[in-house]
Order: C-alpha cells, then structure tokens, then sequence
C-alpha cells in the first residue's frame, strides 16, 4: 500500500458499472472509494449523507507513516484480577505475561505467481466439481426497532444459531435455525467480521482495536470477558479490523486499508504482523474477508482490485494466486473453499490448492448481489448481500452436498 498513487485507486462504484474513474474519497463507514461525482451523490443520498470521506491523498500518506519496526519495543500489558472473569475461555484468559509486539514485521518473500498451478489427484470426494447447493431458507435480519439501514457485516452458524454482524446499526443479531428473531446486543464500537471459537463462543472484531470474546446463552448474548484484545492494546497498523478467522490455534485479523494482517494465539498475543506491500512480483490490495486453515494455517485472502485469491503461509510467503473477478467473502469445509465473486453475483468453490474453479451457485440462483458467505456448524452455507442490493438485510442458507 505504501507505494500506492492516487491513481491506482479506482471508484468502485463506477467499476462496477464497468468504468475505470480515478477515486478521490475514501467513506470512513463504508469502507469505499470514491470518484468525486460519486462522492457527491453519496453525501445527497439518504443512507449516506451522515457519513465522512477522506480525501484519498491524505489517507494514503496517513497510511504509509508507519514506525520503523527497529525502534519498536515490546509492550507489556498488565491485567487487574477483577477483570478475569471465572466464565471467561480458560484458553484465551490474558495474563500477567501477556505481551503485544508492536510493529513485528514479516517479510514477504517474493515469489512468481501464475494462473497456471500445478494439477494434482485428488479424490472424489474433495472435489469441489461434485458439490450441489440447495436452498433451504431465506430469512430477513432487519428489525421494526433499527435505527439505521441493516449493513450485514458476517454472519455465523453456531450452537442451534445464526449471528448475524449488522454494521451500521453496531448491533449482534441472534436467529434461530428457523430464521425467528431471538434478541441482539448493542457493542460499543462498530463491529466487522465474526468468527467460531468452540462450543456456543465466538469472535468479532472492530473499532479500538478490539477483539470481542462472547458466547450464546438460551435468549441472548454475552459476553465472556471485555475482549481478547484489550481496548489499551493498540496494532502497529492504523486503521481497525476488516475481517477476522479463528483456526483453533489462531486469530487471524485482516487490515484491508494497510493491506496487513495480524496473527494472535490463543491467549491473546500477538504472533506477528504480516504487511504485504508487495508479494509475488505483483502488489496485492486486500478484500473485507480473511480464512485460515486449522491443518496448514495458510492464510487465504480474496484481493478485491487484483480480482483474485491469494494463498500465503502464516509467514507471509506467497504460495498461489488463483485469478477471480473482484472477489469478496470467503470460508471453507471439509478441504474446499467457497468465495463470494460481488461482481459476477456468483458463488466459486476452489479446492485448498485454489485448483477445480467452478461456480457453485450464479446470480439467478441467489437472486440478489451477495457480500459474505460462511459455513455453519450444522454444515450449511450462510449467505448475506450487499448493502447496495434489494435483497440487503436477507440471509440465504443453502445446504451443500
């Protein structure tokens, strides 16, 4: 991002109408770009008038004056008893010896990346060529009492449940696996992205550098402790999480605006930082979603203006780029991955080795322009749609077999 220019960022909602206009804005909610016409209509339309843009210039230097990493100390963060609460996750319980690196950077090894990858056999049963979706329910996440325009920002299979992300409203959903409308908790800083941990728990991140730990009980949410990542505790990187995945082992916290990643374990600390300014003899900007494998701990990102995904290990070593028109959302089960093409409306499945491309399910089989998509604990694939789209604030879940 560093070697970034004003005019490699393109609006994108003219891209999408297949124009290539120069941005000139970043909308701080929206996460956007912006060409100065578009700017001007986003700040007139209803929806939009209360947001903020920033000029992309002044972001980009604000995003390239990062601290030099050899100056950088470890920082240790103190934890008072009456903040570790008994029904916290006893694997995720900061203490004492908890330490965040502040600026750990992980060189990107350069590698050449071609379309072309190397075929191997695999099983019937790991191709993704087999798979057939099914619908099985469609239900809405907007509720008479929203204040705001549902903007669904993940969503999340869990313990009988579906989670729901709503940004704008900076709200937790919580439906049964009918669809009916259970309770929702109001966070303090907006929230983007989610994630399972293990039994009724899971994982969101957002605004303050947080990390949110809670869990599900019979009629609502709470929350198992203030976070895994205290709100004091700040990244090297300047701008909040776009995207977060627990592998079992790690957190995997996307940063798109600083094209960085950072890595914590299970008790909150953090690993490493990977910043890829460059990687694989090409630049990569990242998209809003982020996946880690529990087996490799590869890290899978879609790369939403080189129109692909991008496979590294937990190193920030580039193995493979499978080329994809303008990618979004992305998750995985039993060894295949399942991305969000947003410009193409469609669903692709690709095996780990982001091999055996196919289109799971295509624009007229969803009906509506879809954002995010993950698997559920029961095994069933949960699909949201873009703010921008009719079918905004609906949840589609398919069954894969």
């Amino acid at each position: 991002m560093a070697s970034a220019s004003v005019s490699e960022w393109l609006c994108e909602p003219c891209k999408e109408n297949g124009e290539d206009i120069k941005a000139r804005t970043q909308c701080n909610e929206c996460h956007e770009l912006l060409c100065e016409p578009c700017s001007n209509h986003h700040l007139r339309s209803k929806i939009s008038k209360h947001h903020h843009l920033t000029e992309l210039v002044q972001f980009i230097q604000k995003s390239t004056s990062t601290n030099d990493p050899s100056t950088s100390k470890p920082t240790s963060t103190s934890v008072n008893e009456d903040e570790l609460a008994s029904d916290f996750l006893e694997t995720v319980t900061l203490t004492e010896d908890t330490v965040l690196y502040h600026g750990a950077q992980v060189a990107v090894e350069s590698t050449s990346v071609t379309s072309k990858q190397e075929k191997r056999t695999i099983s019937k049963q790991d191709d993704p060529r087999r798979l057939k979706a099914t619908k099985c329910l469609e239900f809405s996440v907007k509720r008479p009492e929203d204040k705001k325009k549902v903007y669904v920002t993940g969503v999340l299979g869990v313990s009988d449940n579906v989670v729901v992300v709503d940004y704008d409203n900076n709200m937790l959903k919580l439906f049964d696996y009918n669809g009916t409308y259970i309770s929702s908790t109001e966070l303090k800083h907006y929230t983007w992205g989610i994630t399972y941990v293990r039994d009724s728990m899971f994982a969101t991140c957002g605004g303050g550098n947080t990390v949110y730990l809670l869990a599900i009980c019979t009629q609502g949410i709470f929350r198992r402790r203030r976070s895994v990542v205290r709100e004091d505790v700040s990244y090297h990187v300047d701008h909040w999480a776009d995207g977060i995945h627990y592998n079992g082992t790690y957190y995997c916290i996307l940063h798109r605006w600083d094209n960085a990643i950072t890595i914590l374990d299970r008790q909150g600390r953090q690993v490493r930082e990977i910043i890829t300014k460059e990687a694989c003899g090409k630049k990569f900007t990242f998209g809003w979603d982020i996946h880690m494998d529990s087996d490799t701990n590869n890290i899978y990102v879609p790369c939403h203006y080189e129109d692909g995904v991008l496979c590294m290990t937990i190193d920030g070593k580039a193995l493979w780029f499978t080329p994809l028109s303008r990618v979004w959302g992305i998750t995985q089960n039993q060894g295949t991955l399942c991305v969000v093409n947003i410009l193409q409306r469609c669903l692709h499945l690709m095996t780990k080795d982001g091999e055996n491309v196919r289109k799971l399910q295509c624009e007229e089989d969803l009906g509506g322009k879809p954002n995010y998509v993950c698997y559920g604990q029961d095994g069933r694939l949960y699909v949201s749609y873009d703010t921008r789209d009719a079918k905004y604030g609906m949840i589609s879940v398919y069954s894969v077999t």
